[in-house]
């Protein structure tokens, strides 16, 4: 069954508008590349000092439970080198000034998240973290909430500061679903794989 040119495009604005206030940071050359090919490249230019100390693994989690501007501002600098490897799924950044403001976005945009980290190991210079992210924020005057779950693998430099930041996570299940339209569209193509 062929769908009307008018169907199709309805559909696809809202993805491609969703697409652009994500506000995205990553590269036109990363793109290409694509994503697990970041991921693997940011494995090998990232060494990580081990072992990682408590204390700041304990700073990383202190920066999102919960977010908040003032204490990004205040903390980011002892969190995360200026130099490193940083995708959420929604964005790759690869300096911390433009991870601060990125945070700073998120925080502005989100009336609330927290990540409520469930369990942690450690495998040589990598640290993982089981979490449970959950978000208030509002749409189109709608106030929404999303829990989602997933994981973190993490890498610090011998400073303690976070150099390589990968989340696994299903941004769909979390906050796409909710989103005017791509929810609608999200949510049929879950139930009719």
């Amino acid at each position: 069954m062929a769908y009307p040119t008018f169907l199709i495009r309805a559909l696809l604005a809202p993805l491609a508008l969703t697409l652009l206030l994500t506000g995205c940071a990553s590269r036109a050359a990363d793109q290409q590349q694509g994503y697990s090919h970041l991921y693997e490249q940011g494995l090998r230019t990232q060494q990580g000092a081990s072992p990682v100390s408590d204390q700041a693994l304990q700073r990383f989690i202190d920066l999102y439970s919960p977010i908040d501007a003032d204490y990004i501002e205040a903390h980011l600098d002892d969190v995360y080198a200026p130099d490193l490897y940083f995708n959420d799924t929604l964005a790759t950044i690869y300096d911390r000034e433009t991870l601060k403001a990125h945070m700073l976005k998120t925080a502005e945009r989100l009336d609330y998240m927290n990540l409520d980290v469930q369990q942690t190991w450690r495998d040589g210079e990598d640290v993982f973290l089981r979490w449970i992210m959950e978000t208030h924020f509002s749409i189109m005057g709608s106030e929404r909430e999303a829990r989602t779950i997933g994981i973190s693998q993490l890498r610090f430099d011998d400073q303690g500061r976070v150099i390589f930041h990968q989340d696994f996570w299903d941004s769909s299940q979390g906050l796409d679903q909710h989103l005017p339209i791509l929810g609608t569209v999200t949510r049929w193509l879950r139930e009719h794989p």
